[in-house]
């Protein structure tokens, strides 16, 4: 944080004639978009002014380019994709394709060494937001002896993030290219991940329909390495007992005093969740407040966001004046909609009513069978399913919540499904105390995408039609005013593999 804030002083002072450019469109000079910022917690607020209109948003990183800097910025943590605010003093051209990290002289050569007498048809990396494309990854057309090969390269300067959509990405510019008849089958994705970086594209894309997409997974070291040379992604390892896995504990819960005194101040909205072994998280309507640490639960941490203050007996009003806050601003006829305590962790909020509701929402479920942000393996990374039930046919759910719209969500929810599909097999569930009383079958588990009726992104559909045709997923379509009460309005069930 102290980097980037030193660069936006040093901007200000050194460099205000630098030309501004706003998802790629010239905005003037820095001086002239007002730009300012405050540290908020440990990150930066930013704001600017694009034409007549105030912009704000939290800065995600500010990565170096050729002939400026790169802020990336994020309104709010929901976005997948940052926007791109680019500041340029040098000599860059502004017209250049521009190729993640200069990336695209080492693909070139790759690509000539091996596709020798290929042809490539198109090479760029600008933004289309129409067919949800992110100009974070630069993208290859080759046709190589009448077989067509999509090319996606991420930078070695991606943001971890972008890694998780870089399937998605790559399956929307496939279907796009495909409805346009400007892909001839068959025809081949080929991603390529910086090193050590390539398991979750790994992951999913095993469960990609071959007969509709064929993916060929690539890492590559540092491009300054000569010769440059990619190598195919392997299997991420298998996690190992007792060395990768840390499961929350299921109970009996451990009380201390203190912790009981903080209980009281809401007993009817404060909910206790076990996270690992190392401390339990203390919510109202989704919203983390506080932490319970120690062996014997007997410390207690207590804020919103990044801040955290330690429990004492001289600080424990300003713990009682953060719950009172939260039970005034976190409700649906809130006064402040903008405030942090309403905004802040929505799906949690969501996740919270549907626990609450769920023999009424989903009476397939058993309703003491479910649970919510357990975690998933994939190696020694864990992921987190947002809720995880079992029907009374013993057959498990993964369901993934979102209350806004995000093309990543068919592919998030289906890589929590396959490592929920290798702990079932391995029996991993059972081991731990999770579903007693049930007997959970082998079969793959059910799919639930949840989303506010209007808040699913166009793409899910195109996005689930390259998938394995086995799978069962659902999606499930709930009122938009959700805060006050979810109701179902609408089940369907997306047949996978089927193109149009």
């Amino acid at each position: 944080m102290r980097r980037n804030r030193i660069l936006l002083e040093w901007i200000s002072v050194r460099q205000p004639a630098a030309e501004v450019y706003w998802k790629g469109q010239p905005l003037g000079s820095w001086e002239k978009i007002e730009a300012r910022w405050r540290i908020t917690g440990q990150r930066i607020r930013f704001s600017f002014r694009p034409q007549d209109r105030q912009k704000v948003a939290w800065i995600s990183s500010i990565q170096s380019c050729s002939g400026g800097i790169r802020i990336l910025l994020k309104e709010h943590h929901r976005q997948v994709v940052p926007d791109e605010l680019e500041i340029r003093w040098g000599d860059a051209d502004p017209d250049r394709v521009r190729e993640p990290s200069d990336l695209w002289p080492c693909i070139r050569r790759w690509i000539r060494s091996e596709m020798p007498g290929c042809v490539v048809l198109s090479a760029e990396r600008r933004s289309d937001r129409a067919r949800t494309l992110s100009r974070r990854f630069l993208r290859v057309h080759v046709r190589d002896r009448g077989d067509d090969r999509l090319i996606m390269v991420a930078g070695a300067d991606a943001p971890a993030e972008l890694e998780g959509s870089m399937l998605t990405q790559g399956l929307l510019w496939f279907d796009w290219l495909r409805r346009r008849k400007r892909l001839p089958e068959p025809a081949t994705l080929f991603l390529l991940a910086p090193g050590g970086r390539a398991n979750v594209l790994y992951h999913r894309s095993r469960f990609l329909n071959e007969e509709r997409v064929r993916s060929v997974i690539w890492e590559y070291e540092d491009p300054s390495d000569q010769p440059w040379q990619p190598r195919l992604a392997s299997a991420p390892p298998a996690p190992e007992e007792h060395r990768d896995f840390k499961w929350p504990i299921l109970g009996p819960f451990r009380w201390s005093a203190p912790l009981a005194r903080v209980l009281d101040l809401a007993p009817q909205w404060i909910r206790r969740h076990p996270r690992f072994q190392e401390y339990d998280s203390l919510r109202i309507l989704g919203l983390e407040f506080a932490r319970v640490l120690g062996v014997h639960r007997d410390r207690i941490c207590f804020g919103v966001g990044a801040q955290e203050t330690e429990l004492s007996e001289e600080n424990f009003e300003n713990l009682r004046a953060l719950v009172n806050q939260i039970l005034f601003f976190r409700r649906p006829d809130s006064p402040d909609s903008h405030h942090p305590c309403y905004r802040l962790q929505s799906e949690r909020w969501l996740e919270c009513l549907v626990l609450e509701d769920v023999p009424r929402l989903f009476p397939e479920l058993v309703p003491e069978a479910v649970y919510s942000q357990i975690p998933v393996y994939l190696g020694k990374e864990p992921g987190r399913v947002d809720i995880l039930g079992a029907d009374r046919e013993g057959t498990l759910v993964v369901m993934e919540l979102k209350v806004s719209e995000n093309p990543d969500l068919p592919l998030q929810c289906l890589d929590y499904w396959g490592r929920v599909t290798d702990h079932n097999l391995r029996g991993d569930f059972e081991r731990r105390g999770y579903f007693a009383g049930i007997r959970l079958n082998r079969r793959k588990p059910k799919i639930y995408l949840v989303s506010p009726v209007f808040s699913f992104h166009d793409s899910t559909e195109r996005v689930l039609r390259y998938l394995e045709s086995d799978l069962e997923v659902w999606k499930i379509a709930i009122n938009e005013d959700w805060r006050n009460g979810v109701r179902i309005l609408a089940r369907s069930r997306v047949k996978c593999g089927e193109l149009p």
